[in-house]
């Protein structure tokens, strides 16, 4: 039984080592950019003054490479489009962006933040 758990591990090892070398996106390093898009929805009413300060403080935030504001006037609703370009996080220290700073954000301007998502555009 003992000989049937080594084989099953060397034979598993055996395979995840094969398809590394084979694979070069198997596996993330710090060479890696991972670029992601995040939506973030927001109400209230808001002037285009506040909304660019709004959109040029979320420009100076770690990782953010563009950031777009919609904002129907008459609906008192928007939504913020920002692309983060971070590295492939391969230690427990490495930082990426967090959307948490968009909520607080939006706060601080006495607007009531909504739906968030995320998705990734490309990994290079």
């Amino acid at each position: 039984m003992r000989f049937i758990k080594v084989f099953f591990t060397l034979t598993l090892l055996s395979v995840c080592s094969s398809m590394s070398s084979q694979n070069p996106d198997f596996k993330l390093t710090a060479a890696n950019q991972i670029t992601k898009i995040h939506y973030y929805t927001f109400t209230g009413r808001v002037s285009s003054d506040q909304l660019e300060f709004l959109q040029q403080e979320l420009k100076n935030g770690e990782f953010v490479s563009e950031v777009k504001i919609e904002y129907k006037a008459e609906k008192g609703a928007g939504q913020i489009r920002l692309i983060s370009k971070e590295k492939g996080i391969v230690s427990e220290g490495d930082k990426q962006f967090k959307p948490t700073g968009i909520k607080k954000a939006l706060l601080n301007k006495g607007l009531t933040p909504g739906e968030y998502r995320s998705e990734t555009i490309s990994t290079q």
